[in-house]
Protein backbone atom coordinates (compact mmCIF):
# COMPACT_ATOMS: atom_id res chain seq x y z
CA UNK A 1 0.00 0.00 0.00
CA UNK A 2 1.63 3.48 -0.96
CA UNK A 3 0.31 6.41 0.63
CA UNK A 4 -0.67 10.11 -1.74
CA UNK A 5 1.45 12.92 -0.51
CA UNK A 6 -1.29 14.36 0.45
CA UNK A 7 -2.50 12.05 2.64
CA UNK A 8 1.23 11.71 3.81
CA UNK A 9 0.74 15.42 5.08
CA UNK A 10 -2.08 15.26 6.45
CA UNK A 11 -0.74 12.67 8.36
CA UNK A 12 2.54 14.51 9.16
CA UNK A 13 0.41 17.32 10.44
CA UNK A 14 -1.89 15.45 12.71
CA UNK A 15 1.78 14.40 14.02
CA UNK A 16 0.91 10.56 12.91
CA UNK A 17 3.96 8.83 11.93
CA UNK A 18 3.64 6.61 8.62
CA UNK A 19 5.49 3.25 7.93
CA UNK A 20 7.76 4.83 5.55
CA UNK A 21 8.47 8.10 7.83
CA UNK A 22 9.84 5.44 10.18
CA UNK A 23 11.51 3.66 8.24
CA UNK A 24 15.17 4.51 9.16
CA UNK A 25 14.75 5.05 13.22
CA UNK A 26 16.18 2.30 15.64
CA UNK A 27 12.96 -0.40 17.37
CA UNK A 28 11.36 1.56 19.94
CA UNK A 29 12.30 5.36 18.62
CA UNK A 30 9.33 5.60 16.33
CA UNK A 31 7.36 7.57 18.37
CA UNK A 32 10.09 10.01 19.47
CA UNK A 33 10.17 11.38 15.81
CA UNK A 34 10.39 14.86 15.98
CA UNK A 35 7.68 16.28 14.15
CA UNK A 36 10.22 18.34 11.56
CA UNK A 37 11.70 14.86 10.42
CA UNK A 38 8.33 12.93 10.19
CA UNK A 39 6.88 16.27 7.48
CA UNK A 40 10.58 16.66 6.16
CA UNK A 41 10.02 12.51 5.23
CA UNK A 42 6.35 13.19 3.96
CA UNK A 43 7.83 15.28 0.78
CA UNK A 44 10.47 12.92 -0.12
CA UNK A 45 10.65 12.89 -4.23
CA UNK A 46 8.79 16.45 -4.26
CA UNK A 47 10.45 19.24 -5.64
CA UNK A 48 11.73 21.32 -2.49
CA UNK A 49 14.08 23.99 -3.98
CA UNK A 50 17.72 24.92 -2.55
CA UNK A 51 18.93 23.27 0.86
CA UNK A 52 18.53 25.77 2.68
CA UNK A 53 15.08 27.10 1.35
CA UNK A 54 13.60 23.42 2.48
CA UNK A 55 15.04 23.20 5.66
CA UNK A 56 13.84 26.64 6.31
CA UNK A 57 10.18 25.70 5.13
CA UNK A 58 10.21 23.10 7.08
CA UNK A 59 11.33 24.15 10.66
CA UNK A 60 8.74 26.81 9.47
CA UNK A 61 5.73 24.14 9.30
CA UNK A 62 6.67 22.63 12.22
CA UNK A 63 7.38 25.14 14.66
CA UNK A 64 5.56 28.22 16.15
CA UNK A 65 8.39 30.76 15.21
CA UNK A 66 10.15 31.42 12.21
CA UNK A 67 14.00 30.40 10.82
CA UNK A 68 15.02 33.44 9.34
CA UNK A 69 17.13 32.98 5.91
CA UNK A 70 20.79 33.64 7.25
CA UNK A 71 23.18 30.75 6.93
CA UNK A 72 24.44 31.39 11.14
CA UNK A 73 22.17 33.99 12.83
CA UNK A 74 18.94 32.60 11.96
CA UNK A 75 19.71 29.19 14.06
CA UNK A 76 20.79 31.43 16.84
CA UNK A 77 17.67 33.35 16.91
CA UNK A 78 15.18 30.41 16.53
CA UNK A 79 17.01 28.64 19.78
CA UNK A 80 20.01 26.68 18.29
CA UNK A 81 23.05 25.70 19.78
CA UNK A 82 26.09 23.65 18.64
CA UNK A 83 26.56 20.49 19.61
CA UNK A 84 29.20 17.95 18.71
CA UNK A 85 29.14 16.03 15.67
CA UNK A 86 28.10 12.91 18.11
CA UNK A 87 25.72 14.37 19.64
CA UNK A 88 23.31 14.57 16.90
CA UNK A 89 20.11 13.60 17.32
CA UNK A 90 17.29 13.33 14.80
CA UNK A 91 15.52 16.67 14.24
CA UNK A 92 18.79 18.53 14.73
CA UNK A 93 19.95 20.51 11.49
CA UNK A 94 23.05 20.48 9.77
CA UNK A 95 24.67 23.82 8.35
CA UNK A 96 27.59 23.53 6.30
CA UNK A 97 29.12 26.85 5.62
CA UNK A 98 32.32 28.81 5.30
CA UNK A 99 34.82 29.19 8.05
CA UNK A 100 34.80 32.89 8.67
CA UNK A 101 31.74 34.77 8.14
CA UNK A 102 29.47 32.01 7.70
CA UNK A 103 27.22 33.77 5.13
CA UNK A 104 28.16 31.27 2.34
CA UNK A 105 26.90 28.03 2.55
CA UNK A 106 27.64 24.69 1.29
CA UNK A 107 24.53 22.43 1.98
CA UNK A 108 21.79 21.94 4.89
CA UNK A 109 19.63 19.22 5.65
CA UNK A 110 17.71 17.93 8.49
CA UNK A 111 19.19 14.79 11.05
CA UNK A 112 17.12 11.65 10.53
CA UNK A 113 19.25 9.07 12.65
CA UNK A 114 22.04 8.90 14.96
CA UNK A 115 25.77 9.23 13.59
CA UNK A 116 26.98 5.87 12.30
CA UNK A 117 30.94 6.66 12.26
CA UNK A 118 31.93 9.67 9.60
CA UNK A 119 28.31 9.28 8.65
CA UNK A 120 24.54 10.60 9.42
CA UNK A 121 21.41 9.68 8.01
CA UNK A 122 19.58 12.85 6.30
CA UNK A 123 16.95 14.33 4.74
CA UNK A 124 17.58 17.28 2.65
CA UNK A 125 16.79 18.74 -0.93
CA UNK A 126 19.35 19.27 -3.70
CA UNK A 127 21.29 16.62 -2.81
CA UNK A 128 19.78 13.14 -4.61
CA UNK A 129 18.74 15.06 -7.42
CA UNK A 130 18.24 19.24 -8.86
CA UNK A 131 16.06 20.41 -6.56
CA UNK A 132 14.91 17.13 -5.09
CA UNK A 133 14.14 15.78 -1.63
CA UNK A 134 15.61 12.82 -0.59
CA UNK A 135 17.03 11.08 2.21
CA UNK A 136 20.80 9.47 2.32
CA UNK A 137 23.58 9.26 4.91
CA UNK A 138 26.68 11.25 3.77
CA UNK A 139 29.92 12.25 5.79
CA UNK A 140 29.19 16.17 6.38
CA UNK A 141 32.26 17.30 7.75
CA UNK A 142 34.06 15.67 4.23
CA UNK A 143 31.43 17.35 2.01
CA UNK A 144 32.12 20.80 3.96
CA UNK A 145 35.98 20.61 3.48
CA UNK A 146 36.12 19.21 0.15
CA UNK A 147 34.38 23.03 -0.73
CA UNK A 148 36.95 25.02 1.94
CA UNK A 149 33.85 24.80 4.67
CA UNK A 150 33.02 23.68 7.54
CA UNK A 151 30.09 21.43 9.13
CA UNK A 152 28.30 22.98 12.07
CA UNK A 153 25.62 20.77 13.98
CA UNK A 154 22.85 22.77 15.59
CA UNK A 155 20.52 21.12 18.24
CA UNK A 156 17.22 23.09 19.72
Amino acid sequence: MTLTTLTRRRLAAAGIATVSALAFLPAGQADAAPAIVVHARSHIGEQGGSCKEFVQRMYNETHANSLGTGYWTAYVNAGYHLVAKSAVVPGDVIQETDTSSHTTGIHTAIVTGDPAGATIRVVDSNWVGHNTVGEHAYDPDAHAASKGGKAYYWHK
